[in-house]
């Protein structure tokens, strides 16, 4: 039975002019057809049909088409032939790229599990970030982080979950260790502010001053400061401590009025600010030996004191900011200026050694017209001071502004002394602000500087007159070469009749220098002398 036209598959033609393809019906062969494109007329006849090659389907040997089959197939082995098994084909997944999602993920829980070690190492320090939260809450915070951690390395790693296993365990490992291991600042505070403090419940017995004193010791938060007093009185040094509640202090300037304290105060160097928030701080100062009333006034330059609170060992200071704020440049270093000098004094009370060394420069250069006194005694103080390093420029200066007191003597030896005992050089403005005073007390010292450099010091020396005589008669006959002719020539300079046989005996064996030294010395004394 002959297939019907509507099952007879359709035709595929090629138009011998243009070569455009056609499906025509199998209806049309042997017919002449016209072509759509180029409405060229041929003929339907096996040259311009398409042959195509026809597939069966077990025909194609690929082992891939198995997967379509619809009927099990059953491979029939011959008896003793041994058959080849081929591995599975592998799944096309573990080749795919990995999604963007998961590779944030994996970005995000290396970045969390550094940042959250380094706050919990760096921030677990007194005054750090952690400071006040307690071991068991910064435990908290690292297994929460752990555990997040975890959740985002095995979504992003879904073909290694084992790798993402053992990375997940040390990070946590490392975070949950961090806690332990670095407990500093893990004391609660219980300070910060008068509206964050929670009320607390008080016996019925206990007095309106005890309660205003533990209400005090809550709003500042004074447990570093307790905790520090205790252990000074356990190791029974002698020491104090105390707290400067330091009221609007900027966050810049916390580093400046530290170093301030311990350099005035000769406080520990575990002396620290601790911020109790709304730029507000409570700086303990430890190992002092000064009374709280001495700390009180050596605080005065850094703004208003409200009060002192004995009770709880605590000083009340209103900063002053504005105090930390150098004046205008042009102004401090314009002689001419009808402000230099007021400009510049105030730099002198600055707690800022930088700015009081500059100023101390500008006036070591400046004629004293205005505020000789204050500039004076502001000098004098600073000099005295232990932390000071600029002791030649402030030596420089009172050459200049010193009023002939004996207090700025006094200074200037005490730092001889200490730069001696310590074998430090010796800078000769010291020496020159001890000669302009007629110090006699520096003569030994100022004689061993003068032996090992004559050259130096001889101008220094001679500059203290006549006291010196007896110092270099004493060891004259040791002196010899350029030492002698030193010392013949300041004998010259400031020697008396004691010294005119000294000279004469000398003349024996001295060169034709020496000689006319001697006898220049000689003449000056005898003049002196009138005769």
């Amino acid at each position: 039975m002959a297939p019907s036209p509507a099952e007879t598959p359709p035709l595929l033609i090629r138009c011998p002019t243009c070569g455009q393809r056609f499906k025509v019906g199998a209806d049309l062969r042997e017919r002449t057809v016209e072509c759509g494109s180029c409405e060229h007329r041929f003929r339907i006849t096996d040259e311009v049909i398409l042959r195509s090659r026809k597939f069966y389907p077990g025909e194609n040997p690929e082992f891939l088409v198995n997967r379509y089959q619809r009927v099990p197939i059953v491979a029939s082995v011959p008896k003793g032939l041994q058959t080849i098994s081929y591995s599975e084909h592998p799944d096309a997944s573990g080749f795919e790229p990995v999604v963007p999602q998961r590779m944030i993920a994996g970005a995000a829980a290396v970045i969390e599990v550094v940042v959250l070690a380094m706050l919990l190492f760096f921030g677990a320090t007194r005054g750090g970030a952690l400071d006040g939260m307690t071991t068991a809450n910064r435990l908290m915070m690292a297994g929460f982080g752990a555990v997040l951690a975890t959740l985002l390395l095995f979504y992003a790693n879904p073909r290694s979950r084992r790798t993402a296993l053992v990375f997940s365990l040390l990070s946590s490992g490392l975070l949950l260790s961090l806690p332990l291991a670095f407990t500093d600042g893990s004391v609660q505070l219980k300070g910060g502010s008068a509206e964050e403090t929670a009320p607390r419940v008080r016996p019925a017995a206990e007095s309106a001053e005890s309660i205003r004193i533990s209400k005090l010791r809550q709003l500042i938060g004074t447990d570093p400061l307790t905790g520090e007093a205790a252990k000074l009185a356990a190791e029974g040094g002698g020491t104090h401590a105390y707290g400067l509640w330091l009221r609007g202090l900027d966050e810049s300037n916390k580093l400046l009025v530290r170093d301030y304290l311990l350099r005035v105060a000769a406080a520990a160097p575990s002396s620290h600010p601790y911020p109790r928030g709304r730029n507000d701080y409570l700086m303990v100062v430890t190992g002092v030996t000064i009374p709280i009333e001495k700390l009180a006034e050596l605080a005065a330059p850094l703004g208003e004191l409200s009060q002192i609170y004995r009770e709880i060992d605590v000083i009340e200071i209103r900063v002053n900011n504005g105090n930390f704020i150098s004046g205008p440049v042009d102004k401090l270093a314009d002689r001419e200026d009808p402000t230099f000098y007021e400009l510049n004094k105030r730099e002198l009370e600055s707690i800022d050694l930088e700015r009081v060394q500059a100023a101390v420069k500008r006036l070591a250069d400046a004629e004293p017209k205005l505020f000789r006194n204050d500039i004076s005694r502001r000098l004098i103080v600073l000099l005295r001071e232990e932390g000071v390093e600029f002791k030649s420029d402030l030596c420089r200066a009172l050459l200049v502004w010193g009023d002939e007191s004996a207090a700025a003597g006094d200074a200037a030896e005490g730092v001889l002394k200490k730069l001696v005992a310590a074998k430090k050089p010796i800078p000769r403005d010291v020496i020159a602000l001890l000669v302009k005073g007629r110090r006699i007390s520096i003569i030994p010292i100022l004689n061993d500087l003068w032996v090992n450099d004559s050259g130096t010091w001889e101008p220094y020396f001679v500059g203290l007159g006549p006291p010196i005589e007896a110092t270099l008669l004493s060891q004259f006959g040791q002196l010899s070469g350029g030492l002698r002719n030193s010392a013949v020539h300041m004998l010259g300079e400031v020697g008396g009749r004691a010294s005119l046989p000294v000279l004469k005996a000398s003349r024996v064996g001295a060169d034709a220098e020496l000689l006319v030294r001697i006898e220049t010395a000689e003449k000056a004394i005898r003049q002196r002398l009138g005769e």
